[in-house]
């Protein structure tokens, strides 16, 4: 069970992101598939308990520092091991490292002297300089962490120093880069690394071996990957057995899969949120964004659009962070009464059933992402929460592009988007976001436009010298943006492999998501 939970823990720092600018939607979409579509007859089902099946994307080669499909970053994680992994409450735990310790923008990590490459060579600090330089590079999956990681260096050969822009506590998260042997990709387009597995290729195709040098027990002496080209071949070996196990993207809403498919859900790292046109003359007044948070009602939201595991929030952090955990938060703060007081107080104000500004009627435009179906009914929601207390309101679906253009133009009241959370839990940072979020001024920290109160909140909570409830009251004062939910994803597992082997589905990928993309 305890290993289960930290599988469940771990997914949930790389599930894709439509605005990390590294989304894998295309590796999994959400057609039903019952029977085979070109009536041929049902694959048979290994029932090899020595061997697991996984799948990989022939788009793309398996790279620690390139690939960026789903799939081929699964096997990348268990191939290659960090300086530390991250747990299922979000804490840096060593790896290669043995301890660290903080100072100020300062980490310093003490390698474990006994930590070897899958060749025998032991691990030392340069193989780190050279890994973290490889991830800086423009071309790496890792590089905007570089915005926050300021330098690197070799203390002694089993010593390794990172400096980062901020005293941000929770920066070593972002340490958690592939670490391969320096020079070892220069022969081979697979580098050297130190996972439980190696990486093999033959003319009999892709599979993953032990790394006898690993101090992690392999759960299966043999890994077989199956190369798929696109989600409808995904889906298709999942539903039939050919791959044993695989990521599920829920945040479109649950999927369909044969009865024989297993669906272990869990909660991953994208906040869903709403943006205020605070420019607009009728939101200037924070009271009118206070009542617009107020005014939704997110756990309907959740119960009828969304899968059991998305969760719903009000501030911007995922529930299962142990700093969150801790703060003992309330869970919903949906009430239309004190929604109702707020509009009154900033001069919305009722006109019989009417909402109106200077005694004129407002009619309140919503824009979203029309190629996000989901963000559409979300929409549709937070309209519907809105017109139960007067407002008119329109939701306005366009293409990316063109939304982007309307948000830089100003061209709406809210807007609905979804944000990958740097591991690091930094919301403020513009290069953890993407142009429509710098577009609407969400580069918090510094910028000018919040007041001098949130911005001090703001880098006390992420030095560590206030605690969530602090942050959270100034949060809320100032609202840059109303947090609405965290996506849900899944570990989807064929039941149909032995039930002896199962369980190793879950082991398997206590690891898989501890690689955070973009």
């Amino acid at each position: 069970m305890n290993r289960i939970k930290a599988f469940l823990g771990a997914v949930l720092l790389t599930a894709s992101t439509l605005l990390s600018g590294c989304s894998f939607t295309e590796f999994f979409d959400h057609s039903i598939l019952d029977e085979p579509d070109d009536g041929g007859s049902v694959p048979e089902i290994s029932e090899d308990p020595r061997s697991l099946t996984v799948a990989g994307y022939a788009g793309e080669q398996v790279s620690p520092y390139g690939s960026e499909s789903r799939a081929n970053r699964d096997i990348v994680s268990l191939c290659y091991d960090a300086l530390i992994d991250i747990d299922s409450s979000f804490n840096a735990v060593p790896r290669i490292c043995e301890s660290f310790e903080a100072d100020g923008k300062k980490i310093v990590f003490h390698l474990d002297p006994t930590a070897k490459f899958s060749d025998g060579s032991q691990i030392s600090a340069s193989d780190c300089v050279y890994s973290f330089a490889k991830a800086e590079d423009k071309s790496s999956v890792f590089y905007n962490r570089f915005n926050q990681i300021k330098a690197y260096e070799e203390t002694d050969r089993y010593t390794f120093t990172v400096t980062f822009s901020t005293d941000n506590i929770y920066n070593i998260n972002l340490t958690a880069i592939p670490i391969i042997k320096a020079g070892s990709d220069i022969y081979s387009n697979i580098p050297i690394g130190s996972g439980t597995y190696v990486f093999n290729s033959d003319e009999g195709g892709v599979y993953l071996t032990q790394n006898k040098y690993s101090k992690v027990p392999p759960l299966t002496e043999r890994i077989e990957v199956l190369n798929v080209e696109n989600s409808e071949e995904l889906l298709y070996n999942v539903n039939y057995g050919n791959i044993h196990a695989s990521y599920a993207d829920l945040s479109e809403g649950n999927s369909s899969f044969r009865g024989t498919v297993e669906l272990i859900d869990f909660t991953t790292n994208n906040l869903v949120f709403a943006v205020v046109n605070k420019n607009k003359e009728h939101f200037n007044d924070r009271n009118s964004v206070k009542g617009i948070t107020y005014a939704i009602n997110r756990d309907e939201m959740i119960t009828n659009l969304l899968s059991s595991s998305s969760r719903s929030v009000w501030y911007p952090f995922n529930p299962d962070w142990e700093v969150t955990a801790k703060a003992d938060l309330n869970k919903n703060i949906y009430s239309s009464t004190t929604a109702h007081d707020y509009f009154t107080q900033s001069g919305l104000v009722l006109s019989g059933t009417e909402r109106v500004w200077n005694k004129q009627p407002l009619e309140l435009t919503i824009l979203v992402n029309q190629e996000s179906l989901i963000k559409t009914e979300v929409a549709e929601c937070v309209a519907k929460n809105l017109t139960s207390l007067g407002f008119k309101t329109v939701v306005k679906t366009l293409k990316w592009d063109e939304m982007q253009q309307a948000v830089l133009d100003g061209d709406y009241d809210i807007f609905i988007a979804e944000m990958n959370i740097f591991p690091n839990m930094d919301i403020t940072s513009v290069t953890n976001n993407s142009l429509i979020l710098s577009a609407a001024g969400l580069n918090i920290h510094g910028e000018e436009g919040y007041s001098d109160e949130f911005n001090e909140a703001v880098s006390d909570f992420y030095s560590g010298k206030t605690d969530m409830r602090t942050f959270l009251s100034a949060f809320q004062e100032e609202l840059p943006f109303i947090p609405l939910y965290f996506s849900g994803g899944a570990l989807a597992i064929n039941r149909n492999i032995s039930g002896e082997f199962a369980p190793n589905c879950f082991d398997l990928y206590a690891k898989a998501e501890t690689w955070t993309i973009k």
